[in-house]
């Protein structure tokens, strides 16, 4: 994504303090970014949609349907809160779909022929960290446009994977594996127990350590960031790793969860994982959003599909509802923008005082 000055947050001068300053000069605090994000708004409109969908029928309300709902937003939310990061420094990675197709192929191929779970989770994780440093080097060292090295990387993928598995589906796979998948406490499906386990690490690591200031830093303002001191292209690259290694472990548990690795998997995910980001309040144009948002955000589309469908809405119609909820946010943000921009400066004034 496009540098937008106007929507950086100043920071600390040559020759200030690292660490502590950095943080204090780069970031609003997290009170301040979760009040004037999307992701309290998103969880009203989660209560709205079960209220009135509730008075239409009680499948909104069971614990059944609830089950389906959060194992469906599972595979999105730790998708999402790496792309929110991608998103966050100013980036943009399409390939997260091809990610996880790698790494539910991967996973499914380990364990239907050695057996291993533990190999299996090493594979795939391996591969999205393969897929994730390519993008990293692709638009670091070699310069070129994120979205154009992430779509290329999402073709790749896909056509390599498609042309090892032949086109087919790799299953049934054995139990110790599924049960990864398919475990519940209650009504809370395992999978969803996962997904938030890993966007609360990554809720920490963006708000209470450096790299997730230096993340901010790049996203609002990549020439003030080098002039402080942060290796823009070391940060960048830091990003897209992990994001490939983690979008392939979700292909992992979608694979446990389903029996088989299909090929068929991720195909148009990363607009869902985007969508999904935005809505829960993530800026397009950098710097500005909070994990807990983009997890609302997460459910809050998963929701919106499941509920269509107890409604009875045609498919054809779906995802137009979606849409809407993505152009909405995406307006939102837009005028969002300039008052974080005002709030930052002021945040920054109060610290120099």
């Amino acid at each position: 994504m496009a540098d937008n000055k106007l929507n950086a947050a100043p920071v600390t001068p040559p020759g200030a303090p690292g660490g502590a300053a950095m943080r204090a000069s780069t970031h609003l605090s997290f009170k301040s970014r979760l009040s004037a994000s999307l992701a309290l708004p998103v969880v009203v409109a989660i209560g709205v949609i079960v209220l009135l969908g509730s008075t239409q029928t009680t499948l909104f309300v069971s614990g059944a349907t609830w089950s389906n709902i959060l194992r469906a937003s599972s595979f999105v939310i730790i998708l999402a809160c790496f792309e929110a990061l991608v998103l966050i420094s100013g980036g943009l990675d399409l390939s997260v779909g091809a990610s996880l197709l790698a790494g539910a192929m991967m996973a499914a191929y380990v364990v239907a022929y050695w057996n291993s779970v533990p190999l299996a989770f090493v594979a795939a994780m391996g591969v999205g960290l393969l897929i994730g440093s390519l993008n990293g080097l692709l638009i670091n060292v070699l310069k070129v446009s994120p979205i154009i090295a992430t779509l290329a990387m999402m073709f790749g993928v896909s056509s390599v994977v498609i042309t090892l598995s032949g086109g087919l589906a790799i299953g049934p796979l054995p139990d110790s594996f599924t049960e990864i998948g398919n475990a519940k406490i209650g009504i809370i499906p395992a999978v969803f127990i996962y997904a938030i386990v890993i966007a609360l690490g990554v809720h920490i690591v963006l708000e209470y350590t450096d790299w997730g200031t230096r993340i901010r830093a790049v996203g609002g303002n990549k020439e003030a960031a080098q002039k402080v001191g942060v290796n823009v292209p070391v940060t960048s690259f830091t990003i897209y790793a992990p994001t490939g290694s983690f979008s392939a472990l979700a292909g992992l548990f979608l694979a446990a969860n389903l029996g088989s690795g299909s090929p068929t998997f991720g195909i148009g995910m990363e607009l869902t994982v985007i969508a999904a980001v935005v809505i829960g309040g993530v800026s397009i144009y950098g710097a500005i959003g909070t994990i807990p948002g983009v997890v609302a955000g997460s459910i809050l589309l998963s929701l919106i599909t499941v509920g269509l469908v107890l409604l009875r809405i045609p498919g054809s119609l779906q995802e137009l509802f979606v849409g809407l909820v993505l152009v909405i946010a995406v307006a939102i943000d837009r005028f969002r923008k300039d008052r974080m921009f005002k709030a930052s400066v002021r945040n920054v004034k109060g610290v120099k005082g």
